[in-house]
């Protein structure tokens, strides 16, 4: 049970951290999307051995992390996620790409390792830039953005449908969770009782969607409302677009350490 609240505090507190007051909190939400979506396709874009390449993507999640204050921790205890599927789909590669790269300190980097490294640098940078888009945004001025983007609207409220389910579902296995233990003298769940477990909560989840549902039908949900207002776009939304997606773009375009081994 206490791993279940801990994941339900997890889940509203990028919410909670959305309400802030910063400048980078103040900026445009359609400029945040646009320069966070550029910044992510840029380093996604990069090769598998284009490991010093990253270095300069630092730029932008330092600086969010820096200007709105969000906690570091609970930034990287959230990207971590990520992680385990780094591992599993490129550990193969230590195996079968053993080609040397570089020397570093005597010591031979194969290209299945920076392979492996780049992967999962890649991986955390574009979590982070996500998780810090959500950080400084609430969610639903993330969704009427993507309206007004023209995303198509069935994609949009799936999305909205998940991110607010991912609640509801964790609250009903934690009361669940808390009956049980009531119900035997404190034991834990165990793996037998665990298809029961599942089963009633897919059946109580259920029921309750279908209550979501019609309180939504009830509030004239997709019955052509109009689109919610949004912020006035300024001169400071657009540097800050300017500053992030024109930096993501030139740093993709243009090797920076080939520049710097030209240095005397």
């Amino acid at each position: 049970m206490a791993d279940l609240k801990s994941n339900l505090a997890a889940l509203h507190s990028l919410e909670q951290l959305a309400l802030g007051r910063s400048a980078l909190h103040r900026v445009n939400a359609r400029a945040k999307l646009l320069a966070t979506a550029v910044y992510v396709l840029c380093v996604a874009s990069l090769g598998r051995y284009e490991l010093f390449r990253l270095a300069p993507f630092l730029f932008y999640p330092v600086l969010a992390i820096a200007v709105s204050g969000i906690p570091l921790g609970m930034l990287f205890r959230r990207a971590a996620v990520a992680l385990p599927f780094c591992l599993c789909a490129g550990v193969a590669g230590i195996f079968f790409d053993r080609e040397p790269l570089f020397t570093l300190c005597g010591l031979e980097i194969s290209g299945g390792l920076v392979s492996l490294l780049t992967l999962t640098i890649r991986a955390t940078l574009s979590v982070s830039a996500v998780l810090i888009l959500v950080a400084l945004t609430p969610f639903a001025s993330i969704t009427s953005e993507l309206r007004r983007l023209h995303l198509p609207a069935l994609f949009v409220e799936l999305l909205e449908m998940l991110y607010r389910y991912a609640g509801v579902l964790a609250e009903e296995a934690e009361a669940m969770t808390t009956a049980f233990r009531l119900r035997s003298n404190g034991a834990k769940l165990g793996v037998t009782a665990f298809g029961a477990f599942a089963g009633q909560l897919l059946l109580r989840s259920a029921d309750r969607a279908e209550r979501i549902h019609r309180a939504m039908q009830c509030r004239l949900y997709g019955c052509a409302n109009p689109k919610p207002g949004t912020q006035h776009w300024t001169a400071k939304d657009a540097s800050f677009l300017l500053l992030v997606a024109g930096s993501s773009l030139a740093f993709r375009a243009f090797d920076l350490t080939k520049f710097l081994e030209r240095l005397p």
